[in-house]
């Protein structure tokens, strides 16, 4: 669906960095038909994303846009309402905003641009920076189902992708997928400590650690098994495992990481507002 799109990427910074990496290296969008834009002092940055992926860059959003398919919104939220206001009177119905800004609604877009513009609003999270991100997407008012096929032809090139229809539900994802990375490195770090603490190595005590993790993260995805029942195959009677579970429960975790999670979607909820 995408071979033929103009794609546009106002804000090439990391995460706009990694879809148009993600786009040219598997594919999706030619070249010739992608652009990037940042702010003035940002030049020297949009100069060497265009050395490095030979593509035209751009500090004039408008100028940019111009006849664009596909317009997306990598940027701040603090810095939503001045580009959408620098481009409100050239953008037209027939093209698509995907604005991965956070805690920026869709109504918020759609309110600022004054038109029946199409807009999907994404939540990836930083593994996409490897190709593991998770991203959620919840469309707009005026989204069709090409729209939302388009955008996950998009972030299906950097991770798994999901659609959500209940807007309010993204804060949910913001704290849980968009902040869970720093939960799972506070795990990686604490089991490497308690690793070397008894007396491994650092760097193989890291090692044991993310693997393990990572291994864990992918017999759930791909067997499709519940957590409990994984764990229980782990847990021998009577063995090494339970004790460790054991203390888990006693320093609380599971509460610890359920409150994390509530905490932090009131937090998105409040920058939202």
């Amino acid at each position: 669906m995408l071979t033929n799109k103009k794609v546009a990427i106002i804000g090439v910074g990391k995460m706009g960095e990694t879809l148009l990496n993600g786009m040219i290296k598997n594919n999706l969008v030619k070249k010739e038909n992608l652009t990037g834009s940042n702010a003035q002092e940002e030049l020297e940055h949009a100069q060497e994303i265009s050395k490095k992926y030979g593509i035209k860059t751009y500090i004039n959003n408008k100028e940019m846009i111009s006849g664009k398919d596909i317009i997306i919104l990598a940027i701040k939220p603090q810095m939503m309402k001045k580009v959408l206001s620098d481009i409100e009177d050239i953008i037209s119905q027939k093209q698509l905003i995907i604005s991965i800004a956070a805690a920026t609604s869709t109504q918020f877009i759609e309110e600022c641009l004054e038109k029946n513009i199409p807009v999907i609003r994404a939540m990836p999270n930083t593994p996409a920076l490897i190709n593991e991100g998770m991203t959620v997407l919840c469309p707009g008012k005026y989204i069709d189902e090409n729209h939302i096929q388009m955008a996950i032809d998009i972030f299906g090139a950097i991770g798994l992708v999901e659609v959500i229809h209940r807007e309010e539900l993204m804060d949910v994802v913001t704290a849980l997928s968009g902040s869970g990375p720093a939960y799972a490195y506070i795990i990686i770090e604490s089991l490497t400590e308690g690793g070397v603490r008894m007396g491994l190595p650092r760097e193989l005590a890291k090692k044991l650690t993310t693997q393990t993790l990572l291994g864990a993260s992918k017999m759930v995805l791909e067997t499709g098994m519940h957590p409990a029942l994984l764990k229980d195959a782990v847990t021998t009677p009577a063995g090494v495992t339970v004790d460790g579970l054991m203390e888990l429960e006693d320093g609380g975790i599971r509460v610890a990481l359920i409150k994390a999670i509530s905490r932090a979607t009131e937090k998105s909820k409040e920058i939202s507002r």
